[in-house]
């Protein structure tokens, strides 16, 4: 392997070399804060050379270099670079505007005008809307690459435009004095941009280069494991006649688990996915799994299989997605296991549902294995918060596992009946669970366990054939004994606790107001709520009572509703 190192200043950079981003590239992804620190960097460091790191390079060609490592900076300074041309024709400096370009594009040997960076996945909005030196005349559509290029531009135009703005709106001074003030600083900062210092690293060839991308990973480099697995597929699944599948359906993965409405990790599905279907492994040594597994023989289904995996993956947090009416069940059991806060049994929810995708297993299985895994998490995880000492995490890999080599649902039901088995085994003891239980509280000043109260709650409701549960979402929580007793001496915590609370509809709600109990229970009956015996014979509430009806209900929870 060949390699040469040499430090450049940004202006020999640009000069007789074009910039070439390899599709295996991360798109352009710089957050707003990040362009702003970038920019400060300058600011503070005007007229001063300073180092900014290292960029990695291969060769194409004669005069073109290929990007492996540096892509996001070498875009930023792009983008300021053509904000300070716009700068500068605000100003009427034209003559500056024009030198600054020839380090934005260049002629070619035939004597065609060429940009110095050229992307592929930015195109045609990056060459269009930033590097060309006018209006944009090519279509294009804008896509959150485009997006994050766009907002870099818009903040360096921004903060340019109003420190022209200030230069200007001297008064002390003639126009022309403000606008050679202005110009002059412009100035200073496009010669602080091209004296920045790089070192440059260049390799022979594309080969030389993935060995170094992943090299960098492994000594602490920012690369995300998608990337990496990314980068693994481009170089076995090439372009055919035009058609880059390994762009296509690697972007078709990432668009699919990023338009998810809550935030999602495309490392963590490729752990969760290799999991299911292989072996349990950390997160760090999930690609040099599939560096081993992944040839150029087997590389299509590999990547198919994460294709079709990111759908269910995403169903399994996402539980508006992939699901129809008629699996209710299914996506109330695994919205539960977002409200536990638990990813554990993932591995082994996905090889389930791929299953169920499949035809192998029918609805009812699917449905009744999620609800004994939900039912245990809600006692070792939403009540007791209990530890694991790993073994959970694995059990499921393995059950994930077992699903996916089933050749039949006989096969998968062992498995699952094997999984029960194990669940059962670790069941929590019942003082601890009644302990836990008591600590599931709500009020206003203690309301983080909101969604975990209306969940035990809604599943109480419907054990106990309350009315309008499942019929409408207009539910709330009805302090029996208001939470306005607290000025009177109650705990606050008791008066949160679930033997104190229902879930009403909110006319219910509204009638029941801040009344006494007595006229709060005659309410309930003409509503056709049902109350428990130990509510009942009661017509006043008492600390006593209340914790009475919640060690009830944590008995009925324990031994009934949520008994794996």
């Amino acid at each position: 392997m060949k390699i040469e190192s040499q430090d450049k200043r940004i202006d020999q950079l640009l000069k007789g070399s074009t910039f070439l981003i390899p599709r295996f590239q991360r798109a352009y992804s710089w957050e707003p804060d990040h362009v702003n620190e970038f920019w400060s960097d300058i600011i503070e460091n005007l007229s001063e050379a300073y180092f900014i790191g290292s960029m990695v390079v291969y060769t194409v060609g004669r005069s073109s270099l290929a990007v492996v490592d540096g892509q996001q900076r070498l875009t930023t300074l792009t983008i300021l670079l053509c904000a300070i041309r716009e700068g500068f024709k605000s100003l009427d400096q034209i003559d500056l505007a024009d030198g600054l370009q020839a380090f934005v594009e260049q002629k070619d040997r035939e004597n065609q005008t060429v940009y110095v960076l050229q992307t592929e996945t930015s195109f045609p909005y990056l060459q269009e809307e930033i590097l060309k030196n006018g209006p944009a005349e090519a279509p294009y559509e804008i896509g959150r690459e485009e997006e994050a290029i766009q907002k870099a531009f818009g903040i360096f135009n921004e903060k340019i435009g109003h420190a022209i703005s200030e230069f200007l709106g001297n008064k002390e001074q003639t126009k022309d004095e403000n606008v050679q003030d202005a110009t002059d600083w412009l100035s200073r900062v496009r010669d602080t941009v091209f004296d920045l210092n790089v070192i440059l690293v260049t390799l022979d060839n594309e080969d030389d280069a993935y060995l170094i991308f992943e090299t960098l990973n492994t000594r602490g480099k920012d690369l995300a494991l998608s990337d990496l697995l990314r980068n693994h597929f481009t170089k076995f699944v090439k372009p055919e006649a035009g058609v880059d599948q390994s762009k296509l359906k690697w972007g078709k993965v990432l668009d699919t688990i990023s338009s998810a409405p809550m935030p999602l990790d495309p490392d963590t599905f490729i752990v969760h996915s290799w999991q299911s279907r292989y072996d349990f492994v950390t997160k760090a040594k999930t690609f040099q799994k599939f560096k081993e597994a992944v040839t150029k023989k087997n590389a299509k289904a590999h990547l198919n299989r994460l294709l079709s995996d990111s759908d269910l993956w995403r169903s399994i947090f996402d539980t508006d997605y992939g699901w129809d009416k008629p699996e209710k069940d299914v996506s109330r059991s695994l919205a539960a296991m977002r409200t536990f806060k638990v990813v554990q049994p993932t591995p082994g929810m996905l090889s389930l549902i791929r299953a169920y995708k499949d035809g192998v297993i029918k609805y009812k299985v699917l449905r009744n294995a999620l609800a004994n895994i939900e039912k245990f998490h809600f006692s070792f995880n939403a009540v007791t918060s209990s530890r694991s000492s790993g073994g959970i995490s694995g059990m499921y890999s393995s059950f994930g596992r077992q699903v996916f080599a089933a050749s039949d649902s006989n096969e998968v039901g062992k498995a699952i009946a094997d999984l029960v088995g194990k669940l059962r085994e670790r069941e929590v003891p019942t003082s601890e669970f009644d302990a836990g239980f008591e600590q599931i509280i709500y009020t206003k000043s203690h309301s983080s366990q909101k969604a975990l109260v209306q969940y035990v709650l809604k599943k109480v409701a419907l054990f106990e054939s309350q009315p309008y549960i499942g019929e409408t979402d207009d539910l709330t929580i009805e302090h029996l004994l208001p939470q306005s007793s607290a000025k009177d001496g109650e705990s606050d915590d008791l008066i949160g606790q679930l033997g104190n609370l229902m879930l009403v509809d909110s006319k219910t709600n509204e009638m029941l107001s801040t009344n006494k109990f007595k006229q709060k229970k005659e309410i309930l009956k003409e509503r056709g709520y049902k109350l428990p015996d130990i509510l009942e014979e009661v017509d006043m509430l008492d600390s006593d009572v209340i914790r009475l009806n919640t060690m009830r209900l944590s008995e009925l929870a324990r031994t009934k509703i949520w008994k794996v």
